[in-house]
């Protein structure tokens, strides 16, 4: 029969053999799943395959080193021990009766967390590439004039108000309108408040013309919840331009990757938005003096121009004129001539109108003749008549008819 143990024997048994069976301190890597410090750093350690975790265990940082090993880490990592980060890290394995198994962390070491935290960069940068969606918010276009503004940050962020006060007192006087869409930049909720920050902004789109994230004062803390797929991703599918002003030089993350724009500060992020709305300013400028330019040159030309046809248009109608006053002279010469020639024929019609009225038989009856008709034939010879005939003679007054009684023929002597 197995024997009978108490909670209490069991647990000083495993104690013993963890004592015996393991070395003094051992190396171990783990992914800090949450991180509470209260004096002590108390934490929950993790080993995940892809987001199924395989393993977990809590360990403690106890006072005393954690002052002196956060300090050494931020000072090499530029961040905080915190949550989502992968450390190495030399502890000691306790066992104790009532508290259960706990890793007591003696010393981290920075630079795997380092090449880890790279490493993640780049495996999210080559997953938000394959699927295209790495340089989809830079295909943007980017307004003219950017002057409607969505920010992301923290109300009470330095870096935010750096930027509203250098927006808001520009030397050209501009008109920004900003609006400030509340998210936390740093901790464990960092990267949904981020992401739900951004969603408010894609429903407000029709109102914005750009999306701006910036990052509170501070050191360079907390920049690992830049580097988040879920945030890229928001970016990339954002339909308007993104500005990532988190103000750090040092190192680039996912979010300076996919945004449209990076600005090395806020006041960098503010200092590009005007200096974009100055640009357009400018270009306006330009082409209203070219504008105003091209019409002083169009109406100089068309100046000229008009001079010209109207000396052109003078010497034409002064030639037309001209020819029109040699016509009209040579048409009055001939009109004259015409004239002349008219009276001469008038003159010949007179006197052929006279020839005949003279020749009028009414007039030659007028002066004592008569004209005789036989069978309505005039008779000018004796010859056409014979005696017995009836005969017709019209005088100047009146008619006389008559019998031809006998004919005489007058002889006509020749001188």
């Amino acid at each position: 029969m197995p024997e009978v143990l108490s909670l209490y024997e069991l647990n000083q048994r495993i104690r013993s053999v963890i004592d015996t069976s393991l070395p003094q301190t051992v190396l171990v890597t783990a992914e800090i799943a949450s991180c509470d410090v209260k004096n002590h750093c108390y934490m929950t350690l993790v080993d995940k395959d892809d987001e199924t975790i395989k393993a977990e265990i809590k360990a403690v940082i106890w006072a005393h080193r954690y002052k002196t090993l956060s300090a050494e880490f931020k000072d090499a990592t530029g961040i905080e021990l915190t949550k989502g980060i992968k450390i190495l890290f030399e502890a000691s394995v306790n066992f104790h009766e009532r508290y259960g198994l706990k890793l007591n962390i003696i010393n981290i070491d920075p630079s795997y967390t380092i090449g880890e935290l790279a490493v993640r960069r780049k495996e999210i940068l080559e997953k938000l590439t394959k699927e295209g969606l790495k340089d989809r918010n830079k295909q943007l276009e980017f307004p003219l004039v950017p002057q409607r503004i969505g920010i992301i940050s923290s109300s009470t962020a330095a870096g935010y108000e750096d930027m509203m006060i250098h927006l808001t007192n520009n030397t050209y006087g501009y008109k920004f309108s900003c609006r400030l869409y509340e998210a936390l930049m740093q901790g464990d909720m960092a990267e949904a408040s981020i992401v739900s920050a951004l969603r408010q902004c894609a429903d407000d789109s029709p109102f914005l013309d750009v999306v701006v994230i910036v990052r509170g004062g501070g050191g360079q803390s907390d920049l690992h919840c830049f580097d988040s797929y879920a945030i890229g991703k928001c970016i990339a599918f954002l339909p308007l331009p993104v500005i990532s002003g988190i103000g750090h030089e040092r190192d680039v993350t996912v979010v300076d990757e996919v945004s449209h724009t990076r600005a090395k500060t806020p006041t960098a992020v503010a200092d590009f938005i005007i200096t974009k709305t100055k640009y357009f300013e400018d270009r306006v400028d330009s082409l209203a003096h070219s504008l105003v330019h091209g019409i002083r040159q169009l109406t100089s030309d068309m100046r000229e121009r008009l001079s010209f046809l109207t000396k052109h248009l003078e010497a034409v109608i002064r030639n037309d004129v001209l020819n029109n006053i040699y016509r009209l002279q040579e048409f009055i010469k001939g009109l004259q001539y015409s004239l002349k020639l008219l009276h001469t024929q008038k003159q010949r019609l007179k006197t052929v109108e006279s020839n005949i009225y003279h020749l009028n038989p009414k007039n030659v009856l007028k002066r004592g003749y008569s004209i005789t008709y036989k069978d309505g034939r005039a008779v000018k010879s004796v010859s056409e008549v014979q005696t017995g005939d009836r005969l017709r003679t019209i005088l100047h007054k009146g008619e006389l008819l008559s019998i031809v009684d006998k004919r005489e023929k007058k002889v006509v002597r020749k001188n």
